[in-house]
């Protein structure tokens, strides 16, 4: 049995009883990193400049997302079913665009594909400056297993799900539905292009490939720990895999989840169980390491299938993260190339071999089936705006 003295303290000083959940007031910000995104975010983006990483992590931020007005329930309590139209009412006054690929917490046309980063390989910066790259976009074989991954500025656990819609179909919705463009759409010509769009997508979501979730040390390919990933069944019947780090204190308060080595499986290496080691605590911390609010440094890394039947040509990868520990959510596209099943597919990097498989010990905390609701709601905070300003301090 593992024992971890932080849940005893919390049991202690809450007299046996679990202490509130709580939401995180915290920057929290994320973005699909592999493929390249389409708002310029890659494996490397965490190793840049403060304010250009919290940027590119901004640009595809809900800032609001709750239901039944109730702050606690956030979007991983109903995976993907936060949708465009709650995202719009949920303040009166002040209406969020939920967009498949993200809009810089503006409206529709800062959204990717629409008047911005339209074209196969262009990309935006968003709020940062520079010179947007310009992107050569991969090629996927039908049929084939092809890694994702995504990377989070600050950690507010909850889960993910990847999704692909096809190029044409998707430049169409904004050209059957927008026709005088987005500045001159009305409400409902904007509701029926992000109907559109979202249907694309959520169309062909992709399924996971088993045993393939890792949280990689930044733009290392050989430096990773194998993760068991928890999953949730949502929208339509869907199966989205969970973080496998959890915020900081999310399951020592009591919430859904598990501790952070719980979910490990392995290390490819002895330096990638010391770098796990550093940033989240040895065996005997469940959710209090050092780097457990600012995973930078860890990217989520997973395997997805292509469908076989899929025509070839091109697309957009949608990923989209729901959080836990926050009334938030994220968005994110990026170009792919769907090709013959005889093209070349993945290839793996030529890492050397690692040491014996970490067996994850029973954790004692298990998890429960919904946040504990808090004692005082906390009251609702202006919505967005089109550019935010990087904190001072990173959460």
């Amino acid at each position: 049995m593992r024992f971890y003295p932080e849940i005893l303290l919390s049991c202690l000083l809450s007299s046996s009883v679990l202490v509130p959940w709580h939401r995180h007031l915290a920057h929290g910000h994320g973005f699909l990193a592999k493929p390249s995104s389409k708002n310029a975010g890659d494996l490397t983006t965490s190793l840049q400049d403060t304010a250009t990483y919290y940027s590119i992590a901004s640009f595809g931020i809900i800032d609001k997302a709750f239901f039944d007005g109730d702050h606690s329930i956030t979007p991983w309590n109903r995976p993907g079913e936060f949708d465009y139209a709650l995202a719009r009412d949920l303040i009166p006054g002040h209406p969020q665009t939920l967009h498949p690929c993200g809009c810089n917490a503006g409206g529709i046309s800062n959204c990717v594909g629409v008047d911005i980063a339209t074209g196969f390989g262009e990309t935006t910066l968003g709020a940062a400056p520079g010179v947007p790259p310009t992107l050569t976009p991969p090629k996927w074989p039908v049929g084939s297993p092809q890694e994702v991954g995504w990377n989070a500025y600050a950690n507010h656990a909850g889960g993910y799900i990847y999704t692909l819609c096809k190029k044409a179909d998707y430049d169409a919705c904004r050209d059957t539905h927008m026709t005088g463009g987005a500045q001159a759409a009305n409400e409902d010509q904007t509701n029926a292009y992000l109907e559109c769009v979202w249907d694309c997508f959520e169309s062909t979501t992709l399924d996971w490939v088993p045993d393939s979730q890792k949280v990689q040390y930044r733009d290392d390919a050989c430096t990773y720990a194998s993760t068991e990933p928890l999953t949730k069944v949502g929208k339509d019947g869907y199966v989205w895999r969970s973080t496998p780090i959890p915020d900081k204190g999310q399951v020592s308060n009591g919430n859904e989840g598990q501790c952070t080595w719980d979910s490990v499986l392995a290390f490819s290496s002895i330096e990638a169980e010391q770098k796990f080691t550093e940033s989240f605590g040895t065996i005997d911390v469940c959710d209090y390491g050092r780097d457990q609010r600012s995973t930078k440094d860890w990217h989520i890394m997973d395997k997805v299938q292509v469908p076989a039947t899929l025509p070839e040509g091109e697309y957009l990868l949608g990923w989209r993260w729901d959080a836990y520990m926050a009334d938030q959510m994220w968005t994110g596209c990026a170009d792919v190339k769907i090709v013959d099943s005889s093209s070349p597919s993945l290839s793996e990097p030529d890492c050397p071999t690692g040491p014996p498989p970490t067996n994850s010990p029973p954790t004692i905390a298990p998890p429960t089936s919904s946040p504990l609701p808090p004692t005082n709601p906390p009251p609702t905070i202006a919505p967005p705006t089109s550019s935010t300003p990087p904190p001072t301090n990173p959460p």
